[in-house]
């Protein structure tokens, strides 16, 4: 089995001042995220990034990452395709006296901070009754409590004194 192509810059091809264009996909796997519960990659990391020596050795990316996703929606429960992406990624790294430059562990930082914790398959979502269990993003439920507020009864509640 072949290993996937890591996402590597090779600084001695870098000219101080002079950015060099990165392009490409990063295969899911490298990422090691497939343990998250709510949120799975549904395809490759997509990079679009420049590098650029600095004076001092360092060398600077920024650009955009983004990664396609399947999704369990935190309200409903159903399944959602996103694609999240990272518009303004930006880390400096010393360069050091090695020829290339090793980002995918900081490709995998930058994209997983985007990743959302709690998904929502979008704003309207009703989510489920919380008596019968039903999707009520599908129509209301037939349920005795037909998918009213569980807390209703405590609006016209007032302390005794």
């Amino acid at each position: 089995m072949e290993t996937p192509a890591r996402l590597t810059v090779d600084v001695g091809r870098l000219r101080e001042g002079e950015p060099e264009r990165l392009r490409g996909t990063l295969e899911a796997s490298l990422l090691e995220i497939d343990d998250l519960a709510q949120v799975r990659p549904d395809g490759p990391l997509a990079y679009d990034l420049e590098a650029t020596l600095l004076p001092g050795g360092e060398v600077l990316v920024r650009g955009r990452l983004s990664l396609p996703c399947r999704c369990l929606c935190g309200r409903c429960g159903g399944e959602f395709r996103r694609v999240f992406a990272e518009e303004g990624y930006c880390e400096t790294f010393a360069a050091g006296a090695s020829a290339g430059l090793d980002l995918t562990e900081s490709a995998r930082e930058g994209i997983i901070l985007v990743l959302p914790s709690y998904p929502i398959c979008g704003e309207g979502c009703k989510g489920v009754c919380p008596t019968c269990g039903k999707n009520l993003n599908e129509g209301p439920c037939g349920c005795a409590r037909g998918g009213e507020n569980p807390w209703g009864a405590l609006d016209g509640w007032a302390p005794q004194e």
